[in-house]
C-alpha cells in the first residue's frame, strides 16, 4: 500500500505544479508579476518502473514489491512554492506616473491591512491629488502618502518626486535582506512572512519614469513545463492502473494457493 500512497502523493504534487504553471501563464501580461516556481523532491523514475504483467514470475517472487514499496522514501512532494525575482522586461509608456524599478527593490504601498510592497508602478492620481495604485491605495513617500499640487510631475532615478519644479517627497523604496521570505498577497503585492523580515529603506533603488516592468514569466518555458507535467501525470495514472491490476492478480493467486 505504501507504493500506492507514494503514487497518489506524486499525482498531487504534479497537480500542484500544473496549478502553479497555469497561474504563471494567466499573469503573462500582469505588470510587475513575479513567476512562481514549485520546488520538488521527486524520483518519478521509480514510479515508472511498474513491471508489465507478462513478468509474472518476478512479480510473484516479490522482487517487484520490494522495489516498489521502496518508493515511499522518495515520494514526490512539493517542498515549497518559490518566487523568481529576476527583472521583467521594461515597457515604455511615457506616462509620468508609470514608474519602474530597474534593480532590486520595491515601492511601498499603504493599505488597510498594513504596508505592502510591489514592483507594479502603474500609478495614478486620485480625486484628492494623492498618488495611488489602481486599487486606490496610497503610494508612500518618506513623509507619508505623496500629494501632488500642481501640473508637471517629474520623478528622478533616485525616486525624488518633483511637482512644477518643487520637491514634493521621495518615494519610499525598500529592500529586504532575503526576498525569499516574502509572500504573495495578490495584486502584485508582497509582504514579509515574519515580523523579523523588516523592509530596509534604500536610496540605492533606481527608478525609471515613463516605464513599467512587465511580467517575468517566460511563456515558452511555462508551456514546456505544462506539457512535461501532463506527461508525468499520465504516467503516474498508468502506474496506478498497473498496480491495481497486479494487486487483483496477487489476491487471486493467494486464494488459489489457499
Amino acid at each position: 500500500m505504501s507504493g500506492i500512497y507514494s503514487l497518489v502523493k506524486a499525482a498531487g504534487a504534479v497537480e500542484r505544479k500544473m496549478d502553479t504553471v497555469s497561474n504563471n501563464l494567466a499573469n503573462v501580461n500582469t505588470t510587475g508579476f513575479k513567476e512562481d516556481q514549485p520546488s520538488f523532491r521527486e524520483v518519478l523514475s521509480k514510479a515508472q518502473q511498474v513491471l508489465p504483467e507478462s513478468e509474472e514470475e518476478r512479480f510473484l517472487s516479490h522482487e517487484y514489491l520490494d522495489q516498489y514499496v521502496g518508493m515511499e522514501k522518495s515520494a514526490v512532494t512539493v517542498d515549497e512554492i518559490g518566487k523568481n525575482f529576476s527583472p521583467g522586461p521594461m515597457q515604455q509608456t511615457d506616462n509620468a506616473l508609470d514608474l519602474a524599478i530597474n534593480n532590486e527593490g520595491f515601492f511601498t504601498i499603504d493599505t488597510p491591512f498594513g504596508q505592502r510592497f510591489t514592483r507594479n508602478g502603474n500609478f495614478q492620481l486620485n480625486s484628492e491629488g494623492t498618488i495611488v495604485t489602481s486599487d486606490n491605495y496610497p503610494v508612500l513617500g518618506e513623509n507619508g502618502p505623496i500629494q501632488v499640487k500642481g501640473q508637471e510631475i517629474f520623478v528622478d532615478y533616485q525616486g525624488r518626486v518633483q511637482v512644477d519644479g518643487q520637491l514634493a517627497d521621495r518615494l519610499l523604496t525598500v529592500r529586504f535582506r532575503n526576498q525569499d521570505n516574502l509572500q504573495k498577497l495578490g495584486n502584485s503585492f508582497f509582504a514579509p512572512i515574519s515580523s523579523d523580515d523588516v523592509p530596509i529603506p534604500s536610496e540605492e533603488v533606481r527608478v525609471q519614469q515613463g516605464m513599467l516592468e512587465g511580467s517575468n514569466v517566460n511563456t515558452v518555458m511555462e508551456m514546456t513545463r505544462m506539457i512535461s507535467a501532463n506527461r508525468t501525470y499520465e504516467s503516474i495514472q498508468k502506474s496506478l492502473s498497473s498496480v491495481d491490476r497486479m494487486n487483483e492478480r496477487a489476491i487471486s493467486i493467494s486464494r488459489l494457493r489457499g
